[in-house]
């Protein structure tokens, strides 16, 4: 049953009625965002109560009258404050109906944008992020070229290796690495770094639409949520065109190379110049092709391909040794890997492989690093996930209105779990599908660039792959 909440004055909606005229501008607008609230609240599943409803229809009545005094009569005057993240759902349990409802009120009689409750909450917990972010540019320094170039796999941090006088130590080269690992990544938001065309090689503009349904060859690269098989048999499918951003929720890195010693990971050596020459990452992935065409702003190469599976005799993993990780995220922008994707993609890449590992350089023909659409083809990858430790508060001031603030105690980067496997990018999305908070159909397109670790698997995607460039098998 309905929980109890304060009545108002009650409204005789009549022409006579001092309050509230019905034929005034006044009740246009009550009549208005009552319509909007009340349809936009059928499509909150996770906030569906009583409760919050009540929370719309009390706030809405005061809002349109342009006051909140009484919804926020109770609102404590230090804020709402709680251990935890900034999301809809823990905020909602955290406020409690009251405090929602003064929230709620007080945003939308000072924003011209009218919100439901969800709505307001997305928006505070936006803001309280934002306010948290450290600019992905500020990582090495040395401007966007030099960031550009080097996702892409070149410049002096893949190129360089250290010379027998200790010149062009990884460690002393890129020690703002290091920095920004101790004193950024861990409490920070570091801006996710897609305006670099490497990272994200995007290749369809959304006027060259519609891509909704099906993959029009002129408009470029675009990735199916499933295979040409399953399409064949009538599968109902999506296709996600190569649009601005990592379409599908996720990004990875292939490294090939290892140029750090003493790490015990890979096989480079002292000494640097005998030892340390074109050496290898430890092993953990197969390519199985790469199409250039999916990141040429990356490649500056208009097409072809590279095949790395001889299908006549059946052999795979003929590359020799090659690292890949990465990191995917949920749907929802307050999903916490999905705020803390740019601290991912730095540990990933900056941290936890080039400094710590020693692992750089590109696969040929593909960036480093990059959104899973534009990567090579491969096995499998392995994973990193985020946890966090924050603390949320909800402020409310007659005069300046509502805000949220989060302090971000601690970030922690694990080891993906995984529905059958831990530390695994595919099983990871699979996670998050299971938890409802990635789409079956991007997790589905995902298989499509890491296609499993299993024998024949890869030889099978590229003997698809050639199909689509008009190249069948004759024997």
């Amino acid at each position: 049953s309905p929980c109890p909440v304060r009545r108002h004055r009650s409204l005789q909606l009549d022409h006579q009625h001092p309050i509230i005229n019905i034929q005034s501008p006044l009740f246009s607008t009550f009549i208005q965002l009552h319509s909007q609230l009340l349809s936009t609240f059928n499509k909150m599943p996770t906030m569906k109560s009583a409760a919050l409803f009540a929370i719309v229809q009390s706030s809405l009545v005061s809002h349109a009258l342009g006051d909140c005094t009484t919804e926020c009569a109770t609102f404590p005057a230090t804020g709402v404050k709680y251990s935890g993240r900034c999301t809809v759902d823990k905020a909602t349990a955290e406020l409690g109906t009251e405090n929602l409802a003064c929230l709620v009120c007080k945003y939308n009689l000072d924003s011209t944008d009218t919100k439901d409750a969800e709505g307001v909450l997305r928006a505070l917990c936006g803001d309280a992020y934002a306010a948290n972010e450290f600019s992905f540019s500020k990582i090495s320094g040395r401007g966007d070229q030099f960031d550009n170039e080097h996702y892409s796999g070149g410049g002096e941090w893949n190129y360089e290796i250290e010379t027998a006088t200790g010149e062009d130590a990884l460690d002393v080269d890129a020690a703002r690495v290091d920095e920004v690992f101790y004193y950024e990544a861990q409490r920070k938001v570091i801006e996710f770094p897609d305006y670099l065309k490497s990272v994200n090689p995007f290749t369809n503009s959304a006027e060259n639409g519609p891509f909704s349904d099906t993959n029009d060859p002129a408009n470029g690269h675009g990735l199916y949520s499933d295979s040409t098989e399953e399409r064949a048999n009538g599968a109902a499918d999506k296709f996600f065109p190569d649009l601005d951003g990592c379409d599908i929720n996720a990004a990875y890195c292939c490294f090939a190379q290892d140029r750090q010693a003493g790490d015990n990971n890979g096989n480079c050596a002292e000494p640097y110049e005998y030892n340390c020459v074109d050496k290898d990452p430890a092993d953990n992935a197969n390519i199985c092709y790469v199409d250039h065409k999916r990141s040429t702003k990356a490649n500056h190469v208009s097409g072809g391909f590279s095949v790395f599976g001889d299908l006549k005799t059946g052999k795979e993993d003929i590359e020799g040794p090659i690292h890949c990780h990465g990191l995917v995220w949920g749907d929802d922008e307050l999903q916490a890997d999905n705020v803390y994707k740019g601290n991912l993609l730095f540990y990933v890449s900056m941290y936890d492989h080039m400094t710590q590992r020693g692992y750089v350089r590109n696969i040929p023909g593909a960036p480093m690093c990059s959104c899973a659409e534009n990567m090579p083809v491969v096995t499998r990858s392995d994973c990193t996930q985020i946890a966090a430790s924050e603390d949320t508060t909800f402020t409310y001031d007659a005069t300046e209105g509502v805000a949220a603030s989060v302090y971000i105690k601690d970030l922690n980067f694990n080891a993906c779990q995984g529905v059958n496997a831990n530390n695994n990018l595919e099983e990871r999305a699979k996670q998050l599908e299971e938890d409802n908070k990635l789409s079956s159909e991007k997790r589905a397109a995902l298989q499509q660039v890491l296609v499993g670790s299993g024998a024949g698997k890869c030889n099978a995607a590229i003997e698809k792959f050639l199909g689509t460039q008009g190249i069948q098998r004759t024997s």
